[in-house]
């Protein structure tokens, strides 16, 4: 709008609240915030009465007194937000969702949305529905597409874990193996949602990602069981397996869902063959027999 005039302390003021929108959205709302202050002056300049005004009058919840505090005006008084009863993911999922919102601002928007959300609930426990719905219905874009893209990358481990081993080693390509194997040491494999959020972290492309957790052994795509077993099925194991007990220890774990198996070629125990890994712990034929009784039918 080429025709808008400005006082100097306007212009200046109007710098200041444009610093305090989140730099995602400063272009996209840049003209109609200066459109209403425009209506706001009529035929004069814009001013800092105008501005203050417009924040004040035009603006919704919880943005209203956030660029109010940022502007210096005195907001109104806050609230407490309400005491809520998170359920499933809904408490992580929040913190995510509050994670867009610049960090001094964040006090005002945990309150207000607190607000909305206790609403939604009616008395009742805070689910992951309540959260995607607020998402949904009152964050404009482009934070919302972020947020719902974070979402997709929750599982059933608080992805602050993945996040701080990304910054300890880093984002770089050939860092990758190191944090999936920190990853998979933390929670104990490699889901799909872990996978996404170690993308989310580095820029690495998902695909990459699980063409190298699917390629190597070594990673765990699935959740192990309350108990693991790692079957040998080298060289040394397979001749010396006469007793067919490995074959007898796939049966057993099969009957069982709290075991999890996982064959190896090779677990450097060729002197001791046959032998098997349960719980991180090496058994001999007879013994491995026994120890696997104790968990699957124990």
């Amino acid at each position: 709008m080429a025709d808008v005039t400005w006082t100097p302390e306007g212009e200046k003021l109007f710098a200041k609240l444009l610093a305090a929108v989140p730099e995602a959205m400063r272009e996209p709302i840049k003209p109609k915030l200066i459109q209403m202050l425009a209506q706001r002056a009529g035929s004069g300049s814009i001013d800092e009465a105008a501005i203050k005004t417009m924040v004040q009058e035009d603006l919704p919840e919880p943005q209203k007194s956030a660029l109010m505090q940022a502007i210096g005006m005195q907001a109104p008084p806050q609230q407490e937000g309400p005491v809520l009863e998170w359920s499933g993911k809904s408490e992580i999922m929040f913190e995510l969702m509050l994670g867009e919102v610049p960090e001094g601002m964040r006090s005002i928007f945990r309150g207000k949305l607190s607000a909305v959300i206790a609403q939604k609930t009616q008395g009742g426990a805070v689910t992951d529905d309540h959260v995607n719905a607020v998402v949904n219905e009152i964050v404009p874009e482009p934070f919302k597409s972020n947020i719902l893209k974070k979402f997709k990358t929750l599982g059933d481990f608080d992805p602050a874990i993945i996040a701080a081993i990304v910054e300890r080693f880093g984002t770089s390509r050939d860092k990758l193996m190191f944090i999936m194997h920190a990853v998979q040491d933390e929670i104990g494999y490699l889901p799909r949602e872990a996978m996404l959020a170690i993308s989310d972290k580095t820029g690495i492309p998902v695909s990459a990602i699980y063409s190298v957790a699917s390629f190597y052994k070594a990673f765990r795509l699935q959740r192990p069981g309350a108990h693991h077993v790692k079957l040998c099925c080298g060289t040394a194991c397979h001749i010396h397996d006469t007793a067919g007990v490995g074959r007898e220890i796939e049966h057993k774990i099969a009957a069982s869902p709290g075991v999890s198996i996982e064959k190896t070629l090779c677990l450097g125990c060729c002197d001791c063959a046959p032998v098997v890994e349960i719980d991180g712990k090496v058994y001999k034929g007879a013994e491995a027999q026994a120890k696997i009784d104790s968990i699957t039918l124990g």
